[in-house]
């Protein structure tokens, strides 16, 4: 089964010990501008994590790993945006997306200080608005804090429903890979809708910031 995106979670169904690796990559992804608008990382999370589970891989590693990624991810564009200023956002490729980078600086304005953790649960604008925090010279003590502390609900709210989805898995007996990849597939989708409700119980009725269908 080869759909779109789920390249990924075909390697690491057959290379499992790469579960880890795969989470923090795609969790470090979410907040580098323009990356984190293509590639799926939210919801290619859930789905490695059902799969790793199968692996016997610890769901506490899995957590760690997108907890780093996702910290780090923040920190490294709000370095970039500190340490080049807004001539970073006139140069390829952030200079072809005028529109994302408006959206951000207006969330960023909207929400001041919450914006950094807000983002991490807004489409479009979670990869651009550490880039837009380091340009502004938010303190960075304000910045990491609401980084890390976003990070650490995140994290959880797309590791545990892939982890959870595996163990019903489990419980209901699948064995083959085909049927487990399948199963991995609907955890996606469940992990969709838990997140996206979470998603909304942290951001309230903030702004739409973008129509493109992330977590």
């Amino acid at each position: 089964m080869d759909l779109p995106h789920f390249g990924i979670t075909g390697f690491v169904r057959m290379h499992p010990q790469y579960a880890e690796l795969a989470v923090f990559l795609l969790a470090f992804s979410e907040a580098i501008p323009i990356v984190g608008t293509v590639v799926p990382g939210s919801t290619l999370i859930v789905a490695i994590s059902a799969l790793a589970m199968g692996a016997d891989i610890s769901p506490w590693i899995l957590l760690f790993a997108a907890v780093a990624g996702a910290i780090l991810g923040d920190g490294a564009s709000f370095w970039l945006g500190q340490r080049l200023q807004r001539e970073v956002l006139q140069r390829w490729p952030l200079n072809r997306f005028p529109k994302f980078i408006a959206r951000s600086e207006e969330f960023f304005v909207h929400y001041g200080a919450m914006s950094v953790f807000l983002a991490r649960f807004t489409a479009v604008v979670r990869a651009f608005v550490p880039l837009i925090a380091g340009i502004v010279h938010m303190p960075p003590r304000q910045f990491y804090a609401a980084n890390i502390l976003s990070a650490l609900v995140w994290a959880p709210a797309h590791v545990f429903p892939g982890v959870a989805f595996a163990m019903m898995v489990r419980l209901a007996g699948a064995s083959r890979p085909s049927e487990i990849f399948f199963l991995a597939i609907v955890a996606m989708i469940v992990g969709v809708v838990t997140v996206r409700l979470v998603k909304r119980l942290v951001r309230g009725h903030g702004p739409d910031a973008g129509s493109k269908p992330t977590l």
